[in-house]
């Protein structure tokens, strides 16, 4: 996902657009066309995955984030990106669904198949 400035890019363990932005030309997606990210906390970068990026895709006004964490078995939802920050969030934990708000509304993700780190 390329930076609104166009000088820097993101990539996000998965993004959701609509099917129309699949068939552009060129690796890199404005983020006005992303519906949703999703970063899966790595073990060994995890500031990266909870902080730096969540931070990014609320600047690039990404309207949701997903931040799956195997270490913890958590799930955080961000959505209503404003002023550089995400307003809301929610959080549950593998096991509880999560439902997608805006503009993934009512979208359910079953987290109980989710694996967490061992070891």
């Amino acid at each position: 996902m390329e930076a609104p400035e166009g000088e820097d890019f993101a990539s996000p363990d998965l993004l959701i657009v609509p099917v129309e932005v699949e068939e552009e030309d060129g690796w890199l997606v404005d983020p006005d066309n992303v519906d949703c990210v999703v970063e899966v906390v790595s073990p060994s970068n995890h500031s990266n995955d909870t902080k730096v990026k969540p931070s990014l895709y609320t600047r690039w006004r990404v309207p949701l984030c997903l931040l799956i964490d195997p270490r913890e078995g958590t799930v955080r939802v961000y959505w209503d990106p404003r002023g550089g920050e995400y307003r809301a969030h929610h959080d549950t934990v593998f096991g509880e669904e999560v439902v997608l708000p805006k503009p993934l509304k009512d979208v359910r993700i079953d987290t109980g198949v989710f694996p967490r780190y061992t070891g």
